[in-house]
């Protein structure tokens, strides 16, 4: 039965029937999909029937499957799902499109679908160590029966003849062959033994002999599986093996990764594939794609692990720094949070975006394609140093006697660099820096660093035990130069200033390096610290970030930072006002609700790099809106407290809305200036000073006669 629709579409109502399978009675769905595969929609087949509307779509196709709700979620396409059971009917045997399809009982054994649970880890063959942060892919490869017989006819003669030869020969040694080579063991995991097929069935070998080319197809069909391990021995260009992509899931923090698979019951167990990606930087790359024919786990056990070992160097272990691709220097970021797109090149040079300097110690964080600059490029060495551009204010070029000189010539940051790594039961570091000028393996000139090797000395890998250590570069003491504060009381920062780092690579004669000559790029983060989980992508450093020759070649990267470590002052001034003084005990007395109390505090940092806060409150109460005050030193101020003097600020408060509703009350204030300076950690909260006072207002009692 048909009704009509608009235009040349036709709603026509399908009979389904399980018939041959009584007993089964699971919910079933007709999945509708495009000439291409590609679903375009699910119905529900509800008392043995379901309407199907023709037109809008160019020779759709059904097929009949039973209702799930993960496979429902996976949407797969139409060949996926066929090869899970699902049936599909011929549609148009003539002109007319049918209307009753007859589910046979064979495809009705393998329902409902099972659910496979695949798990493994990806490791550094090297080293066994974890990977993080790939991406693996989880694939089924065609089932060998069905590709034998969609095998060529001159194919399945060609496969014969070569089991025939095999059958004609010894059996397979346990070393493989390889003249003018060292001689390597075959490899068949996770393939099945080789060998097995010198025990082939005397039927099966008989087949194998006769003219028949489907006797031969059928015999090859019924025995496939003692053909798994020589599609591995034999290189031949026809094993061309399709592979469905089941899923894609990235390995966690410890280099496992998990998926949930479905597969039809009463069918064999999926055979997987896995291949791997990274991301180095640049987009993922294949870091893993071995042959079908050899690494295709057939009837997968579920649950059982998969290892999958990388043998590609560039790829680091977790929490490690990786080896780049190519012949690249990506300079990250100072510390964990300032990446070099977050320090301004231009008005307020050398200060982050948001306004802040620098101070303490800054520690460079640096990436290096090391394989490829120390073995290719003949470049182990690299060196940071710096130079002083202007006095305090961060613009004049005045600066104090017995400070920070201004350099024409940069001074290299001497400070020793560490890598830890695995030793044994324990761990190890090794000196990366400034390398020793005499003795075994001498740098050829002082304060160079080792651009740090692929391979720790025990062989081991490199580990993270602490980020400052394992993960700095260099260390820029900026509160170390000559000029910062220091005794008691504390002086002015005469150091403070801008300066420019600087980063060189050097060869293994200790000479410069032309990176633009050598083929090195050099490149910046295009993300903001601290960097995310997600794919933190680079571009190449702009000319403002690079030390460039009177040609325009690269020789090395350049950042100014702004360092500024003057320590911040606070102090609460006594009350005064038209109250009565008393700057002794803070006790003030009040003629008048009138009256006015003049609250007042220092907040100094001598470059207005700092925050302060104010705050009064009544007893044990919460701070009083009107007596309370925050800002940025060094600004106008705000709240009615205006600039009383260097860095002061005072208000005149009105007693009444002091005191509100109490006749008499003891007051708290409490003063906080915050340096806003970082390490690229955090603020430097030990640059910081607070400082608190108490006064009480009272009308003072009447004489007594």
């Amino acid at each position: 039965m048909s009704k009509p629709t608009h235009g040349s579409e036709k709603q026509i109502t399908i009979q389904v029937s399980t018939g041959e399978r009584p007993d089964f009675k699971q919910p079933l769905a007709a999945y509708v999909y495009d000439k291409r595969g590609q679903e375009a929609k699910r119905i529900e087949i509800r008392d043995g029937r379901f309407e199907l509307t023709t037109g809008g779509m160019d020779h759709p196709r059904v097929l009949i499957a039973p209702i799930n709700e993960r496979i429902d979620a996976a949407r797969p396409d139409a060949d996926r799902l066929k090869r899970l059971g699902a049936y599909e009917p011929v549609l148009q045997p003539g002109r007319d499109v049918i209307t009753r399809i007859d589910v046979p009982g064979s495809i009705i054994d393998w329902w409902p679908f099972c659910f496979c649970w695949v798990h493994g880890k990806v490791v550094r063959k090297s080293d066994n160590r974890a990977v993080c942060n790939a991406r693996v892919h989880i694939c089924e490869v065609d089932r060998i029966p069905l590709w034998l017989i969609k095998l060529p006819d001159v194919d399945i003669h060609r496969l014969r003849d070569d089991l025939i030869k095999v059958l004609e020969r010894p059996r397979i040694p346990a070393f493989g062959p390889g003249p003018g080579l060292r001689r390597a063991a075959l490899r068949f995991d996770p393939q099945p033994d080789a060998a097995a097929l010198q025990d082939m069935p005397e039927d099966f070998a008989r087949k194998l002999r006769g003219k028949s080319t489907e006797l031969l197809r059928n015999a090859l069909v019924e025995n496939w599986k003692l053909l798994l391990p020589w599609f591995c021995y034999w290189p031949h260009w026809w094993w061309l093996f399709r592979c469905d992509e089941m899923t894609v899931v990235n390995t966690d923090a410890h280099g496992n990764f998990e998926a949930t698979l479905f597969y039809r019951c009463g069918g064999d167990h999926p055979d997987l594939y896995f291949w791997v990606e990274y991301d180095f930087g640049s987009g993922y790359e294949v870091i893993y794609r071995p042959s079908k024919a050899c690494h295709t786990y057939w009837d997968y056990q579920c649950g059982s692990e998969v290892t999958i070992r990388i043998t590609d160097p560039r790829v680091p272990g977790c929490d490690e720094e990786p080896d780049l691709p190519g012949c690249q220097v990506v300079v990250l970021s100072i510390g964990n949070g300032i990446a070099v797109r977050q320090v301004q090149s231009s008005g307020t040079e050398g200060l982050t975006n948001t306004g802040r300097p620098f101070g303490g110690t800054l520690e460079p964080r640096v990436d290096f394609s090391r394989t490829e600059l120390i073995y290719s490029k003949g470049v182990p060495y690299y060196r940071w140093s710096y130079r002083r551009l202007s006095g305090p204010d961060g613009v004049s070029g005045v600066v104090a006697p017995g400070s920070e000189p201004l350099l024409a010539m940069p001074k290299a940051m001497a400070a020793d660099v560490y890598r830890h790594y695995k030793s044994g039961t324990g761990y190890s570091s090794d000196l990366m820096g400034p390398m020793p000028t005499t003795g075994p393996s001498p740098a050829p000139q002082p304060n160079l660093f080792r651009i740090r090797p692929p391979v720790s000395p025990s062989g081991d890998e490199w580990i993270v035990l602490n980020e400052h250590v394992d993960l700095a570069t260099a260390y820029f003491q900026t509160d170390g130069l000559a000029g910062t504060p220091g005794g008691i009381p504390l002086s002015d920062d005469m150091a403070a200033g801008r300066y420019e780092m600087q980063l060189e690579l050097f060869d293994a004669a200790g000479v410069p390096v032309n990176w633009t000559a050598k083929g090195i790029d050099l490149r910046i983060t295009d993300e903001d610290a601290p960097f995310g989980i997600g794919t933190v992508p680079t571009v190449p450093a702009p000319a403002y970030n690079r030390i460039l020759s009177p040609g325009g070649d690269t020789m090395g990267f350049r950042m100014v930072v702004r360092v500024d470590n003057n320590r911040c002052q606070a102090e609460v001034h006594p009350v005064g006002g038209t109250v009565s003084p008393d700057p002794l005990c803070g006790f003030h007395n009040y003629s008048s609700p009138s009256d006015t109390a003049t609250l007042s505090f220092t907040a100094r940092h001598p470059n207005n790099f700092a925050t302060y806060s104010f705050g009064t409150a009544r007893g044990a109460g919460p701070d009083l809106p009107v007596a309370s005050t925050s800002g940025t030193v060094g600004d106008a101020g705000g709240n009615g407290f205006v600039p009383a003097g260097a860095f002061q600020y005072a208000k005149p408060v009105v007693v009444s809305s002091l005191l509100e509703e109490c006749p008499n009350a003891a007051f708290s204030e409490l003063l906080y200036v915050s340096a806003t300076a970082t390490n690229g950690y955090g603020e430097l909260d030990s640059y910081d000073q607070g400082d608190h006072a108490a006064f009480a207002l009272a009308m003072p009692c009447p004489v007594c006669h």
